[in-house]
């Protein structure tokens, strides 16, 4: 006799049958066109976590300044925990919540304030066929009122696809920022990770933004690589001295700053050369400097990758920078050799992490 089981979930149906994929598959979203239908019920499904980037510490400016209450529909995590995959499918939700109060009897901290917005990412061959990795992603925020839309097209591809190709760790979700789905990733599908007693305690752990390993010191490097002294470089402008440079900005392709701003290369003797030789590998002492501006053509900061040693070793090998302040050097979103981050990014194309089109164009 089969087994069946039947759970109501959010007014669908989930069958759970002893064929091969362990599930009938269960739709939860609703797409007309190119038109997503605004989720329902989203409430009900597994809560993930909610992350904040909040203005505070990103200089007046973070890209997503409000709370994000993430939510998976719940076939999807329950694959997610079979196999480690995200199934065709699979939809999760973001609730925006703006930052409230900044003090409580607790203490000083970000709280909730109201709910501003909705935001949805979907992975669907059959509707989004010619979107890397299948996913689309959707906002029902109405910036015009309070209501949210009943349906959103989905946004450009270089709006989203590009940085999470780049820097989220499970096709195209950021996985690695939410315990909820770590813990959850392969386990099993009649595991139940919650209920485990394992927790990592005070264990370290190096973030996608932190460096992965030491930086050399006492390196004869054309760029210094000491925190202030390196800001004070960037802010001399001695990088301008460079012979090859671009003339002119051009639209950014990865997350710095934001995807689609200016910016401009500056290349020392060392990568210049080593890219015109066309050298499988960049030597010791390659350096490049990138200008980033904000949307008003205003430079508002800086990027720089150095190699500090011969091996590229996987990204170790390189020295990597970004500060995004051009009068602040605390203002850095990443700083030493190895940084996950960005070797997610560069490692994509180009010759030794350099992504730079070379020669330039302009």
């Amino acid at each position: 006799m089969k087994k069946v089981i039947v759970f109501i979930m959010c007014g669908l149906f989930l069958v759970s049958c002893n064929n091969s994929s362990g599930y009938e598959e269960v739709t939860y979203f609703t797409v007309n066109g190119d038109e997503l239908q605004r989720p329902t019920d989203y409430r009900k499904w597994v809560f993930v976590g909610t992350p904040t980037t909040p203005n505070d510490m990103n200089n007046g400016e973070a890209a997503f300044p409000e709370f994000h209450n993430v939510y998976i529909d719940p076939q999807s995590y329950q694959e997610w925990k079979e196999t480690g995959k995200w199934r065709e499918g699979t939809i999760l939700v973001k609730e925006l919540v703006s930052v409230g109060s900044k003090a409580a009897a607790s203490g000083n901290g970000y709280f909730m304030g109201d709910f501003i917005g909705l935001e949805a990412t979907i992975k669907s061959k059959k509707h989004f066929p010619d979107e890397p990795g299948n996913w689309a992603y959707f906002s029902f925020t109405n910036p015009e009122g309070k209501e949210l839309k009943n349906t959103a097209s989905a946004f450009g591809t270089n709006d989203c696809n590009a940085c999470h190709a780049a820097n989220a760790k499970d096709d195209f979700v950021f996985t690695q920022y939410y315990p909820v789905l770590r813990a959850a990733k392969g386990i099993g599908a009649d595991v139940i990770p919650e209920n485990s007693g394992k927790r990592e305690g005070t264990k370290k752990v190096v973030g996608v933004w932190d460096p992965a390993a030491p930086t050399p010191e006492g390196l004869d490097t054309e760029i210094p690589l000491a925190k202030e002294s390196l800001f004070a470089y960037l802010q001399s402008g001695a990088y301008k001295k460079f012979k090859t440079q671009e003339k002119e900005m051009h639209p950014s392709q990865g997350p710095h700053t934001q995807i689609g701003l200016p910016v401009r290369v500056f290349m020392n003797d060392a990568i210049a050369t080593s890219l015109a030789e066309n050298r499988d590998e960049h030597p010791l002492g390659a350096s490049i400097v990138k200008e980033m501006f904000n949307d008003k053509g205003e430079l508002a900061g800086w990027a720089v990758m150095v190699k500090t040693q011969d091996e590229t070793e996987k990204g170790l090998g390189w020295f990597w920078y970004e500060v995004t302040s051009t009068t602040d050097s605390n203002a850095l979103a990443a700083m030493g050799n190895g940084v996950q981050g960005c070797i997610s990014c560069h490692h994509t194309g180009g010759r030794d992490l350099v992504r730079t089109q070379f020669p330039f164009n302009n």
